[in-house]
């Protein structure tokens, strides 16, 4: 069975990254598309909403898709999990394995945790943000979504969440981004 891995903060998750999923179930040869939320992102400070809150938001978004699993791999560790422990932990489960970043991650990438051996493991596809150049070595995902989620944190646009989960998304983040006056 070939995947897709597709990890990150979800902090919160948006119309965006469920883009990035179905482009990627529509343009790859994969069986499935398994989201990966990140227990804390290894490149970020920490997050906002609880790791099991992003994750019970996720598999609320997905539950209708049989193509899309929810892992709870990364938060399971209660530890920032570098890619490379992720991507073997699936490669001893399953075949070709596709990793799904945003381009923003391109500038970084090659100095992620063990990137030499991550290169050899995976195939990388990059979806699109920003009109940022990516080069021949990737898939391209062409995802027109501009959405941020610390932009999308601070805003609270009802539009760009999904409905499964909108609401529990702004009252969580109403209550706990509120100047404590």
């Amino acid at each position: 069975m070939d995947i897709a891995l597709y990890g990150g903060s979800f902090d919160p998750p948006h119309l965006g990254h469920i883009t990035v999923v179905n482009e990627a179930l529509k343009t790859l040869d994969i069986d499935k598309v398994i989201v990966v939320p990140a227990f804390v992102n290894p490149f970020k400070t920490g997050t906002h909403a609880p790791a099991e809150l992003r994750l019970a938001w996720l598999k609320a978004i997905f539950k209708t898709n049989s193509r899309v699993e929810v892992s709870d791999f990364e938060i399971r560790q209660n530890r920032a999990v570098k890619s490379i422990e992720t991507v073997k932990h699936f490669g001893a489960l399953y075949g070709k394995i596709y990793f799904i970043i945003g381009a923003d991650n391109l500038a970084l990438l090659k100095k992620w945790h063990r990137y030499e051996e991550l290169n050899s493991l995976v195939t990388w596809v990059v979806a699109t943000r920003d009109d940022i150049e990516i080069g021949p070595d990737f898939i391209r995902l062409n995802v027109e979504q501009k959405i941020s989620s610390s932009t999308l944190r601070e805003t609270l646009q009802e539009q760009k969440l999904p409905t499964s989960v909108a609401i529990s998304i702004k009252d969580y983040y109403k209550s706990t981004l509120k100047d404590p006056e």
